[in-house]
């Protein structure tokens, strides 16, 4: 089946708190949607985030949006997404870069394969090898007691055992007091990194 269309939205998501970066502190997050269409209505959707704008990187979601609108879509409409490989290697010999935009597309386009084969996506991908993974959790309120009681608080919910600490902002004394603190109370049961 053919793809019909590509719309990509720019969503701005709330954080469940002020999430502290070296560079500002962020209150939201954009994410990138992106749903391909086949000529038979069914769709394929993915997203992808960057943080901090243009203080990050060029990957803004405006630029992914920008990218993905003027410059790969043209290169989809007509395609079948089941070519998807193909698609993608022929998108890099004519889109130079815009790595968010093309693995946002690429996972829609499988997303899209995957449903047109009434499979899973990782079917496609070679089969499951996991039913879980761990995920790591940012721990970045800014206040070392917060941040304990945020992750004493996921420990007991069996939520995150993985906890990455923003740090880089202000005195670096002060930053490595922060992380030290942190292991203290929770370094036994969690592991935890920085960012």
């Amino acid at each position: 089946m053919k793809i019909r269309s590509v719309n990509s939205f720019i969503l701005d998501i709330p954080t469940i708190r002020p999430h502290q970066l070296a560079m500002h502190t962020i209150t939201k997050q954009a994410i990138v949607l992106v749903c391909i269409q086949n000529e038979e209505g069914q769709e394929g959707w993915a997203e992808v985030a960057t943080i901090g704008g243009a203080s990050y990187g060029e990957g803004t979601p405006e630029a992914i949006k920008v990218n993905i609108d003027t410059y790969i879509t043209p290169h989809l409409i007509g395609k079948n997404a089941n070519d998807y490989a193909k698609i993608m290697a022929d998108l890099n010999k004519v889109v130079r870069g815009n790595y968010f935009a093309k693995s946002v597309v690429e996972s829609a386009l499988i997303d899209l394969a995957a449903k047109e084969k009434q499979l899973p996506a990782y079917e496609l991908l070679g089969g499951k090898i996991h039913s879980s993974l761990p995920l790591a959790w940012t721990l970045a309120s800014g206040d070392t007691a917060k941040d304990i009681a945020e992750a004493e608080r996921f420990l007991e919910e069996k939520r995150h055992r993985i906890f990455k600490l923003k740090i880089g902002k202000g005195d670096p004394y002060k930053n490595v007091n922060h992380v030290l603190e942190i292991i203290r109370s929770v370094g036994d049961r969690a592991r935890v990194t920085v960012d």
